[in-house]
């Protein structure tokens, strides 16, 4: 081996932990970061994205829409109505009902077989002229002093048995003719010729043929509707209301809230109340189908006859000191000034700056919209 290896300076390549370490090094990289910090701040800052927004259209509505403040659907029911029920066990012998028929109150609709009892009240009339006469031959008698006081009272008394036994032979007879209890029209007809049926309650209620017909005083007819708990602060008694058929949606009726039934039900968290129709016709029928509109009275007295624009109360913003909306066109939104009366429930009447079809933002003001600024629908 070589001696002279051994004396080889190996200091060169010691370490220079004193020597400040190269700041080129981290230009690079912190570079790098401030251009992504730029390039996210560019994608998300609100300048540059397109905010999601949700949309209502601008409607033109009648006055009588432009006022309500609830809606609720029910059915047409009659406030008053009868079941005719017989008051007696028997078979129908005549029947004068049909569905559709008008009827009187106190007309005589139905009779029962009572052959049997028409035979006894003959026997009871004939027993009591009988009767009366031997009566007036007893009182002849007592009066010229030949009869006694106890003939001419058992007279009496036989006369007396015999009238109630006539009244009660008679009272078995009505029993047997049904009349009909109020003006009306009838809706059911259960009970045919030859039938037998009995009375409401006889064998337990609701037995089989205790109601054979049902007859509805159609002026009478009303709507029913449940309303929600959270709902019955908007209502007040008498408030105007529209009830429209769901059979003729294209007709209204006006009508009037006339009671709130003071219960509520647990179950379905509602109450119900009913709904007078003021100016009903034919077409309006028990057990129909209907939705009413109910309508805030001072709302309703300040309009004329003309259609009203309507958009959501949350579609109304500030901007620079205007109150306006924000309008979609293109898909961008245009800042439109507004002129607008007292809000009806979630619902404001516009009277300047829109003419009803327009596309408007709404919950408008939580996004910090700018005008002219890009944006993307919800859903799309």
């Amino acid at each position: 081996m070589d001696s002279s290896n051994k004396t080889v300076d190996l200091s060169s390549l010691r370490i220079d932990r004193d020597r400040a370490p190269s700041q080129r090094r981290f230009i690079a990289p912190l570079a790098g970061a401030i251009i992504l910090a730029i390039l996210l701040w560019l994608i998300f800052s609100s300048p540059f994205r397109s905010p999601e927004v949700s949309t209502a259209k601008a409607v033109l509505v009648t006055p009588s829409q432009a006022s309500t403040v609830l809606t609720a659907s029910g059915y047409i029911v009659a406030r008053s109505k009868a079941e005719i029920s017989p008051k007696s066990v028997g078979r129908i012998a005549w029947i004068n009902l049909e569905e559709g028929q008008k009827v009187k109150k106190g007309e005589l609709v139905a009779r029962l077989e009572n052959q049997e009892l028409v035979a006894q009240k003959r026997e009871a009339k004939a027993n009591l002229i009988n009767a009366r006469r031997e009566l007036a031959r007893q009182s002849s008698l007592f009066t010229k002093g030949i009869t006694t006081h106890q003939a001419l009272d058992n007279a009496k008394t036989q006369v007396e048995v015999l009238e109630s036994e006539l009244r009660f032979v008679e009272e078995q007879i009505r029993n047997t003719e049904i009349y009909s209890p109020i003006d009306g029209v009838v809706t059911v007809k259960k009970a045919f010729l030859g039938e037998t049926v009995t009375p409401q309650g006889f064998g337990g209620a609701g037995s089989a043929g205790a109601t054979f017909a049902v007859i509805v005083d159609l002026n009478s007819l009303e709507m029913e509707a449940d309303i929600n708990e959270q709902n019955l602060g908007k209502l007040s008694l008498g408030m105007p209301a529209e009830v429209t058929l769901d059979s003729y949606p294209d007709h209204s009726y006006k009508a009037r809230l006339r009671q709130i039934v003071p219960t509520a039900d647990r179950q379905k968290g509602s109450v119900k109340v009913k709904v007078e129709i003021l100016n009903q016709d034919e077409r309006v029928l028990p057990e129909m189908s209907c939705r009413v509109a109910f309508q805030d009275p001072k709302s309703l007295a300040q309009m004329d006859g003309e259609l009203k624009v309507m958009i959501p109360v949350s579609s109304i913003v500030e901007n620079y000191g205007a109150k306006g909306v924000f309008v979609v066109e293109d898909n961008a939104v245009r800042f439109k000034p507004v002129k607008t009366r007292s809000p009806i429930g979630s619902q404001m009447e516009v009277t300047e700056g829109l003419s009803g079809g327009e596309e408007v933002v709404i919950e408008a003001a939580a996004l910090d919209l700018k005008d002219g600024q890009k944006i993307k629908l919800k859903g799309e």
